[in-house]
Parts: C-alpha cells; structure tokens; sequence
C-alpha cells in the first residue's frame, strides 16, 4: 500500500524536523503567489513517483514525473503562476522531508491519517479506500469475512496494514484464525507474494488495483467491496504554514474549475470521488 507510512519512526523525525523547522515562514505574497514558499517562484512537490496511476516515471524519464498527483501539482503551480520542481524521496522519508522543509507542499497520494495530521496540515482530493487482489481463478475470498485464517501482503507500515491487524483482531476476539499479514517494503513484492504462492491475497489503495490488475498479465484478479472507500488521499504541508490555507483554498478551486475531475478521467480515476466542499 503506499498510503499511511507514518511508522513510529518516522513520526519522530517528523515530529523532531518540525521543532527545529518551525522558525522560517518563507517567501511573502507575490501576485498568484502565497505567502510562505521556500523560494520565490518556485513551487517544490515532494513526491516517490512510483505508484501508478497516481505519480510515476513515464518509460525513460527519470526526472519528470506524471501521473494525477504530478499533474494536479502542476495544476497547483500554475494557478500560482510559479515553475514546479520536484523533490524526489523514498516513501518512508516523504513525511521527514516536508518537516525538514525540502518541499512546501507533500502531494504524493498519503491518506489523511490522525498521525499525520498532528504533524502537518492536509487537504482532502480523493476519496479512497483499500482494495483486495487474489491469483486469477481463486474465488476462496469474496468478502471481508473469507480473509479469516488467510495470509495477506501488503505494503508495510501503513493504513492498510493497520486494517488488516484490526480485522484480524475482530477475528481472534470472535474466536476465529486471525489473519497472517506479511509486511513488505514495495508494492511489486506484494505482487510476488501472491503470484508465487507465498500470500493468498494482497491489500492495496483502490486507484492502483487496475493498473496491477493490468501489469499482472492475467496473473491477478481484482475482488470487489471487499473493503470501503472511507479514507482521503490528501495534499501536505507543514503544520501551520502560511501555505495550509492557501494550498486548501487551491484544492477546492482545482476541483470546482473540472481540473481534478479532468485529470481524474485521463488517468482512470472516478471523478465523482473528488470532493467539492
């Protein structure tokens, strides 16, 4: 799963970074421009683009990610009328390097979490939620309840782990086999798990499912409503920054101008999951 990262960790670094960061407050108001960015413009994105379709490397380019975060940043940066630049970080340091202020705005496809939030200011662009993939031809799971006594990979240290531990939880306490979740550093090892046998399922955000579906030549099946969309994807900045208002206020623009709901229909996405409050 890529998406709620927060391990203890990684919370204190950010908890750490933010104290020591807390004292600049950035660039002032320039025309489109808000308050409060790192340089003058210029809009700095943290970002690991390796999650399709929400941002990833198109073949050959190692610089210049796409995708719908990507793009929507790039919505972002010109509403702003400022040059983006990309911040590129491995999923784990993404949160670290906000706090550390390498970027002014974290949009990377992270679920809006309490952890998160006590550490940083976010803004909701998609409503999400988790889903599940099994071998081609297995149909031993078709609800929530089939996964009890399963093995399940998922991408470690985040919402989605925490689901399954809770659901496994639910099952021990029914007096039912929990669930053996197996915890790995990367999608695509979670991929392999369930290919080769080692898992019986994988957990992963909804809006990457058709693309592994997709790159799984066949190998893999998506099981539908097995789990809710209750969860948002959200864009970050540190807490308390001058740009948490602006960057909000330029969220709900980007989806009440169609921007959001465009790029959500170019990359696959359902534009009706885009809030417009």
């Amino acid at each position: 799963m890529k998406k709620l990262r927060l391990v203890a960790a990684g919370l204190g670094i950010a908890l750490l970074a933010a104290g020591c960061g807390s004292g600049s407050s950035g660039s002032s108001a320039h025309g489109a421009a808000p308050a409060g960015l790192l340089k003058d413009g210029e809009l700095r994105v943290c970002t690991d683009p390796e999650y399709p379709p929400m941002e990833y490397f198109p073949e050959g380019n190692t610089t210049d990610p796409t995708g719908f975060d990507s793009d929507a940043a790039r919505a972002l940066a010109d509403l702003w009328k400022l040059k983006v630049t990309w911040q590129i970080t491995a999923f784990d340091g993404l949160m670290p390097a906000l706090q550390a202020q390498r970027c002014d705005v974290l949009w990377s496809a992270l679920y809006i979490s309490a952890d998160r939030t006590k550490v940083a200011d976010a803004a909701a662009f998609l409503h999400t939620g988790p889903g599940l993939l099994v071998r081609s031809n297995d149909t031993r799971i078709a609800t929530a309840d089939d996964l009890s006594g399963k093995t399940v990979a998922v991408q470690g240290g985040g919402v989605n782990e925490q689901t399954l531990h809770k659901l496994s939880d639910k099952f021990t306490a029914a007096g039912k086999p929990g669930i053996t979740v197996q915890a790995y550093p990367k999608t695509a090892e979670t991929v392999a798990a369930v290919t080769n046998g080692k898992a019986d399922a994988l957990i992963e955000t909804d809006v990457a499912v058709v693309d592994m579906v997709s790159k799984s030549n066949k190998a893999l099946t998506a099981v539908p409503n097995v789990f809710a969309a209750e969860t948002d994807f959200g864009v970050y900045t540190r807490k308390g920054s001058p740009l948490s208002g602006p960057t909000a206020d330029a969220v709900r623009t980007l989806a009440k101008n169609g921007a959001l709901g465009a790029l959500a229909t170019k990359y696959g996405l359902d534009p009706a999951r885009i809030p417009q409050g």
